[in-house]
């Protein structure tokens, strides 16, 4: 579905659930409410950890992402995320001992645990020999704990930020036109995206003045 459609198709829902059915939304409201609202929808089909609706953004998946190490410290290496990153599927990394150079076989995610208590609980403790390790997420970056051994090479698995999509009529607040950018997903993924525009839209005939854009994202239209 083109972008151009999809304003039309959200047209439509918005009219459907409204007696008057001559409201009209604005391009550049339409653009701020679809890329909000295919965020929410990403975040929510990753809450409900639904298989299906999962496979219907595989698309967005990112494989093996080489990290660039970003800084080095006694008790772990951080890497940086990249910068479209938004949920990690998994991570591997590659050590250094001396002159052997091996992938970890065992990398789990620390939660919530004491950082370093684990890191000094002998059957937790990042090991070289048994080539396990774990790693925590923060500060964009994600941090990968060593003790007898340097941490060479992280790759990571991750789902991205989905493209934030456009429509040509209207005028950005940079002074630049507007240009076509279709959504990324299929027709079924958005038309559900639509049905949260429809929701956040919430108003209703008496009351359409709630729905206010900052002047400060959209200038004007032509």
């Amino acid at each position: 579905m083109t972008i151009q459609e999809t304003y039309l198709r959200f047209l439509n829902k918005v009219n459907k659930n409204f007696i008057n059915d001559n409201i009209s939304v604005d391009k550049g409201r339409f653009i701020i409410l679809f890329n909000s609202s295919q965020l929410k929808y990403f975040d929510w089909i990753f809450a409900q950890k639904n298989t299906d609706s999962i496979r219907d953004v595989q698309s967005l998946k990112v494989s093996n992402k080489e990290l660039e190490k970003s800084k080095k410290y006694d008790d772990f290496d951080s890497f940086s995320l990249p910068n479209n990153f938004f949920k990690h599927v998994n991570v591997r990394a590659k050590a250094k001992s001396f002159s052997c150079v091996d992938f970890l076989d065992n990398l789990f995610e620390a939660k919530g645990e004491n950082i370093h208590e684990l890191y000094n609980d002998k059957n937790n403790e990042p090991s070289f020999e048994y080539r396990e390790t774990f790693y925590t997420f923060g500060n964009n970056c994600i941090n990968v704990y060593k003790k007898d051994f340097d941490i060479s090479n992280v790759f990571l698995t991750y789902y991205r930020y989905p493209i934030s999509v456009d429509i040509e009529g209207y005028i950005k607040i940079d002074g630049s036109h507007s240009k076509n950018i279709d959504p990324e997903f299929n027709d079924e993924v958005i038309d559900s995206i639509l049905d949260i525009c429809a929701k956040d839209f919430n108003v209703n005939s008496d009351n359409l003045e709630r729905y206010q854009v900052d002047n400060n994202q959209i200038i004007s239209t032509f």
